[in-house]
């Protein structure tokens, strides 16, 4: 079904863009405001260095990062490499970002010395996946089928962005199939984490799991469906 392949031969030093609610995937885009001056600063960088090397290094807070987060609240030690695309500078002095996230990696160690944080992070291994193989193919089907079934049945209160459904064609890549729900859909961010933390074969099953429980839980509420429409708080 898979054989291994890296994202990177080896460790490399990324600024740190810490977030304490979202969770950036490889092959999706993450859009950002940046107003804190030190932010403001890394941008500056970026955008002069190649387009190449404009990469950050995405992560998450862990909890209680309020207390300290004009220094070095702690951060997840797994996070996605991603690429500025496009910046937007506004009259204020902050930014709008387009990234596109690259691949995972695991944080090393921080390095010091600068107006904002980065560390050196190591590429981990994803696997090579044969499109056509018959598991992934099972996989894909099933997940487009039940995403066809929430989306008529949730309508606005599908779990993902209509937007987004509609453009997750049969035909397309797995992992961009996988990570695109992954990102978007409505589970808590650690479990979104927890998502990333596992190899692509995983992942697309989890989110098979994810879809499954949903479908589940509408179909045994259905026969009470009535009652909720009869309640004077509707």
């Amino acid at each position: 079904m898979a054989d291994d392949r890296t994202a990177g031969d080896a460790s490399t030093c990324l600024p740190l863009v810490p977030l304490p609610d979202v969770v950036c995937f490889p092959r999706t885009e993450l859009r950002l405001m940046v107003t804190e001056p030190r932010y403001r600063r890394m941008v500056r960088d970026l955008v002069e260095r190649d387009e190449e090397a404009r990469q950050v290094g995405v992560v998450l807070l862990k909890p209680g990062w309020v207390e300290s987060y004009e220094g070095r609240p702690e951060v997840f030690p797994g996070g996605t490499a991603a690429r500025l695309l496009d910046v937007e500078l506004l009259p204020e002095g902050g930014a709008n970002l387009l990234l596109w996230g690259e691949f995972r990696f695991e944080v090393e160690r921080e390095v010091g010395g600068g107006e904002y944080r980065q560390a050196v992070v190591r590429p981990l291994e994803e696997p090579r996946l044969n499109e056509h193989d018959a598991g992934v193919v099972a996989v894909r089907q099933a997940i487009h089928q039940l995403l066809q079934a929430l989306s008529a049945e949730l309508g606005e209160r599908f779990p993902l962005a209509s937007e987004s459904a509609e453009g997750l064609g049969e035909d397309g890549p797995f992992e961009e199939l996988v990570n695109r729900i992954a990102a978007e859909i409505d589970v808590p961010v650690l479990r979104k984490l927890q998502l990333l933390s596992e190899s692509l074969p995983e992942r697309g099953l989890s989110v098979l799991s994810i879809l499954r429980g949903r479908k589940q839980v509408i179909d045994m509420l259905r026969p009470f469906r009535h009652l909720a429409s009869r309640s004077p708080m509707n």
